[in-house]
């Protein structure tokens, strides 16, 4: 009876160990394709903002924030570390993919399961869960041993561009990207509401390592809006370091006192300046 017992169960193993070997032999040709949806994503939003601040005569000139600009050799090495940090993710979205096939991840396919009402929610949720856990894995980061084996590689950018938004070690890539499989074991989520939100992630964060300030002056003196994180509010954690550890909101810095004693001084005065007649000239 045990010797039979033991015979089946070496035999569930063994075919539960092929069909796992089965199915990631299935999924070898996503990998490119996988790779490829996050790298022109990345390539796409932060060319295009490198075109626009960089090349172009904008109207925005008037709001660099910081006087010095980046130089070539930065803008490679942060291209080189963003293409490190894209197989890190490729790597953990293949993960996911696996274990989902076994229950493990949330995953729905069909968007009447649960309504477009709860497609938006879910949306919103995780962007709530990605600015809670940004804010104090990046806070962690800063301690003394994890900053330099870990964050140190993002901030040697200290000008930062928008070819920085990807520019981590991989381990930091690693943290950045646990965010999907947290959500995915907390909730039922549609591919399409983690494609909208992957593609809102990229922009805000190019947008924050652009240089220059795009939001109005009037938002730095509205008591909701300032909770919105400014260009100038990551721009500054870049410079000073011990600040501004928030992602989309400014609100956990707020909370626990993390805010830049100048932020919003400074805010206010780069959203203020006047652009010189040149720059209206050329920006015509």
């Amino acid at each position: 009876m045990i010797h039979q017992i033991l015979h089946r169960s070496k035999g569930s193993n063994m075919c539960f160990h092929k069909q796992l070997f089965q199915y990631m032999m299935d999924l070898v040709p996503q990998i490119p394709i996988i790779f490829l949806i996050d790298f022109v994503r990345y390539v796409l939003f932060a060319g295009l903002a490198f075109l626009v601040f960089y090349i172009w005569k904008h109207p925005f000139q008037h709001r660099k924030i910081q006087e010095k600009n980046a130089k070539p050799s930065q803008f490679r090495k942060e291209f080189l570390y963003s293409v490190s940090s894209v197989l890190v993710y490729t790597s953990v979205t293949l993960i996911v993919f696996l274990f989902r096939k076994y229950g493990y991840f949330k995953f729905y396919g069909r968007i009447e399961d649960h309504g477009w009402g709860y497609l938006i929610l879910s949306m919103i949720l995780i962007f709530v869960i990605q600015d809670f856990y940004f804010y104090w894995t990046h806070r962690l980061m800063h301690t003394r041993w994890l900053y330099k084996r870990v964050h140190k590689i993002h901030h040697d950018s200290v000008t930062p561009s928008p070819w920085t938004a990807y520019s981590f070690s991989p381990w930091e890539a690693l943290i950045h990207s646990l965010i999907m499989p947290i959500v995915a074991m907390s909730f039922p989520i549609h591919p399409l509401a983690l494609m909208i939100f992957m593609t809102f992630q990229i922009i805000r964060n190019v947008l924050g390592h652009s240089g220059y300030e795009i939001f109005p002056s009037w938002m730095g003196t509205n008591k909701v809006l300032k909770l919105v994180n400014s260009n100038t509010n990551h721009d500054m954690h870049h410079q000073s370091f011990r600040y501004n550890f928030g992602l989309y909101t400014t609100v956990w810095d707020y909370l626990f006192g993390t805010v830049h004693p100048e932020y919003e001084k400074t805010f206010a005065e780069i959203t203020n300046r006047k652009p010189e007649r040149r720059e209206l000239q050329e920006s015509i």
